[in-house]
């Protein structure tokens, strides 16, 4: 029984001193420099592809789950290309609603360890690219969360917190108010494409106070652009709810029907599909030109409005099993003379303009190309111009290629948060999906 006693007390001094450890270390600091950083989804390390988090159940879904449904899991996985196995970490940072760190300590939004090894990986199978893939789902039983609100998971080598391989974004709800929402599609009578979001705020007085000043919503089109209510103010208020409806900072530009492939399978063309090499022991995807669609009369098409699916045809095990290729895209269009480049843009680069996807011009071909290195799947993309030194959503060139239609199927995440005045954080309190057609 002493024995019995002493490592039980042995084991809690253990779990209190790697607890310390983690609590202390400068990564959880909040010196003003770091607590200002934005934290972003973010691959930094050559090598790693193919990172995705969502709700555990399904790969396409938005990465939010219920702080009080014990069921609900988030699930991150991506894949190391080559042979060497990894030794990879994570730790979880609770951020604001901007994305900033917020000032809770670990122990406070956080129950069991603050860090931990990923265990689960696995070799690939009969692919011409070797490649690891490392998963990891949470909460499990070494974590569990004590809070709502955004959260950033970050992943990092050899025990080493700066070492970090990639960052990523996910979200955890308390639900506490109703929200409920329709888009507004404005034709171009009305001198504008854009899809307006109207939305309305249902809560109780008992759980929220001054809900006018302290309750907050952050808008997301397609898991990209992105609106907050921060300085705007409701439109009008009534018993236990605030509405934000024909509010013109509240619309977004309607673009474009995303353009796809498919490479489910390397046996046979798909629509999309120009030619498939076996070359220098890996597979070439050529896919068919592209052209601009700016100038053509809005046509409807089901997309994934931008994701992707990893999938190997007639597969259950994709994850290992579904090969990586090189995919070549082709732009046909003149060479453009303003200060930018042309990317591929959606999922597959993450939602961000970095040099791994900008194109370069073929001045025999009249044509913009640029090969990327993608696992077997179903992919949306778009063509995007992005004018140097200017933010994505501020500059007129970014549908030049893809065009601007009020029609345009998309889908928009509204997420409302209460700034708690007794809290350090922002609690995230409301969540809904609509869709600009069917609104639901």
């Amino acid at each position: 029984m002493k024995v019995s006693i002493l490592l039980f007390k042995f084991s809690l001094i253990t779990i209190f001193a790697s607890n310390y450890a983690i609590f202390t270390n400068p990564i959880y600091q909040h010196d003003k420099q770091v607590q200002n950083q934005i934290l972003i989804n973010k691959t930094f390390k050559q090598g790693i592809k193919t990172v995705l988090i969502y709700k555990k159940g399904w790969e396409l879904s938005f990465p939010i789950i219920d702080l009080n449904n014990k069921e609900e899991k988030i699930k991150l996985s991506f894949d190391e290309l080559g042979n060497n196995i990894n030794n990879y970490s994570w730790q979880i940072i609770h951020c604001n609603m901007d994305w900033t760190q917020s000032e809770l300590e670990p122990i406070e939004y956080l129950s069991g360890f603050f860090d931990g090894d990923i265990q689960e990986y696995s070799l690939s199978k009969n692919t011409t690219y070797n490649y690891i893939n490392y998963h990891i789902d949470f909460p499990n039983d070494n974590v569990s969360f004590e809070k709502s609100g955004n959260y950033i998971i970050k992943i990092f080598e050899q025990n080493n917190p700066s070492q970090v391989v990639l960052t990523k974004r996910f979200y955890i709800i308390d639900k506490k108010v109703h929200v409920k929402g329709n888009i507004f599609r404005q034709p171009l009578k009305n001198k504008t494409n854009n899809q307006r979001v109207n939305f309305t705020i249902s809560y109780n007085n008992n759980e929220i106070s001054d809900p006018y000043s302290n309750l907050l919503t952050t808008i997301i089109k397609n898991e990209q652009s992105l609106i907050s209510t921060k300085n705007i103010s409701p439109s009008k208020t009534g018993i236990n709810e605030l509405a934000f409806e024909n509010i013109e900072e509240l619309a977004f530009p309607g673009g474009n029907e995303f353009r796809h492939f498919d490479i489910k399978s390397l046996r046979y063309l798909s629509d999309m599909l120009e030619k498939i090499d076996y070359k220098d022991d890996s597979y070439n995807v050529i896919l068919r030109p592209d052209i601009s669609k700016s100038n053509v009369e809005y046509n409807f098409k089901n997309d994934l409005n931008g994701k992707r699916l990893i999938k190997l045809e007639n597969s259950d095990r994709s994850n290992i099993e579904a090969d990586y290729c090189k995919v070549i895209f082709r732009l046909n269009t003149p060479l453009n003379l303003n200060n930018g480049n042309y990317y591929v843009y959606g999922s597959l680069s993450n939602w961000e303009t970095s040099d791994t996807y900008k194109m370069t011009f073929d001045e025999l071909k009249q044509q913009y190309t640029v090969t990327l290195i993608l696992k077997q799947g179903y992919y949306n993309y778009q063509y995007i111009f992005k004018s140097e030194g200017l933010a994505i959503d501020k500059i007129n060139q970014w549908f030049s290629m893809e065009g601007n239609y009020y029609q345009t199927e998309n889908d928009y995440v509204i997420l409302t948060y209460y700034k708690n005045p007794s809290e350090l954080s922002e609690e995230l309190v409301g969540f809904v999906k609509i869709n600009s057609i069917s609104n639901q």
